[in-house]
């Protein structure tokens, strides 16, 4: 396990949305985990391929054993390797924020909110004595995923997944980027590259003798850079782009394999071609 993340703070403050953004980062997350059975549940992954791990221990896990104890064990055995987080947030915004999702705290009951809010605070004080601490009163959601990233250092790596296909089959419904190649030169029409598809070596020289072409799939590239950073601004970590020609074999397949070429490094990339055997 090369990264152990503990995740703790008040009701309300964003331990949902932290763990929504870890998983995303690619974290093996564990909600309200008992701290009896911490050490055997990091026991278990031990020979496991999960290498980051994000446990969740908060007010409700805390009434079910000494949860201080059991990270203060986790930093005595791992060190370096584990971090504790606590989210927080002004108990005016707490009081809006239930208010808003109409959610019951843990502690409501006997307790009034307000009441709740502070007993909270007060059973969880040790834990965020050993914590780095992350105020979310004025934080949105892609601030808080901005915010998580930065401290963990983690260079969320954005994927595109690129597909070829051709119109005459349907137009893919789970995509974000529809680029239309039928208006570039066919290799359909030469009798010898009918039968190959835009993988070939042929028909890679074929459309190497058209500059519009190049300048094409320079152009498509640049369009799905730009798009990517506004994805990321919106705290999407993933996009599809549909690549289409009449038949989904040769004109689709070729600008997919070369828009890999040009976009391989920096972002991970998945091919898919839908329609070439057809």
């Amino acid at each position: 396990m090369r990264k152990l993340l503990v995740v703790s703070g008040l009701s309300g403050a964003g331990k949902s949305t932290a763990v929504k953004v870890l998983e995303d980062l690619g974290f093996f997350c564990i909600d309200n985990l008992p701290p009896i059975l911490i050490k055997d549940f990091i026991a278990l992954l031990a020979n496991s391929s999960v290498e980051k791990v994000a446990l969740v221990i908060d007010v409700r896990s805390a009434q079910l054993g000494d949860a201080v104890q059991a990270v203060q064990k986790l930093i005595e055995n791992y060190g370096n390797s584990v971090m504790v987080i606590f989210l927080e947030a002004s108990v005016e915004e707490l009081l809006r924020r239930f208010a808003t999702t109409r959610r019951r705290h843990p502690l409501e009951g006997a307790l009034s909110l307000q009441q709740a809010i502070l007993k909270e605070k007060e059973m969880l004080e040790e834990i965020r004595e050993i914590s780095t601490v992350i105020d979310t009163t004025d934080l949105d959601i892609h601030s808080l995923r901005e915010k998580i990233s930065s401290l963990l250092k983690e260079e969320e790596q954005f994927m595109i997944r690129i597909r070829s296909f051709g119109f005459k089959y349907g137009m893919p419904l789970d995509t974000d980027f529809v680029i239309d190649t039928r208006f570039l030169p066919n290799p359909f029409y030469e009798k010898e590259l009918a039968s190959l598809d835009g993988r070939d070596e042929k028909i890679k020289e074929f459309f190497k003798k058209h500059d519009v072409v190049e300048r094409f799939i320079k152009n498509a590239a640049e369009m799905i850079i730009l798009a990517s950073e506004g994805y990321t601004k919106e705290g999407r970590t993933t996009m599809t782009v549909s690549v289409g020609c009449t038949g989904g074999r040769h004109r689709s397949v070729y600008v997919v394999e070369r828009l890999c070429e040009v976009l391989k490094g920096d972002f991970i990339i998945h091919v898919e071609h839908r329609d070439v055997n057809r």
